[in-house]
């Protein structure tokens, strides 16, 4: 009888480790996804300033192209 006691007792506790255990996961996974997005929002703003000033200087090699 003390066994089974024990074991319930152990069992209860690892179902609560698990639990806490899951959330931190669950929220660290988020934090992921957050981040992850946040990077690729910021890689989309520097290709697209990489792009404008690409398009200048064509725009500017084209100028001095005709100019000259």
């Amino acid at each position: 009888l003390a066994d089974v006691d024990e074991l319930t007792t152990i069992k209860r506790e690892l179902n609560y480790r698990i639990s806490v255990q899951s959330a931190k996961l669950l929220r660290l996974l988020k934090q992921k996804d957050r981040l992850v997005h946040q990077v690729q929002k910021n890689c989309d703003i520097v290709t697209a300033c990489l792009q404008a000033v690409s398009q200048k200087r064509c725009k500017y090699f084209l100028c001095m192209c005709v100019l000259v």
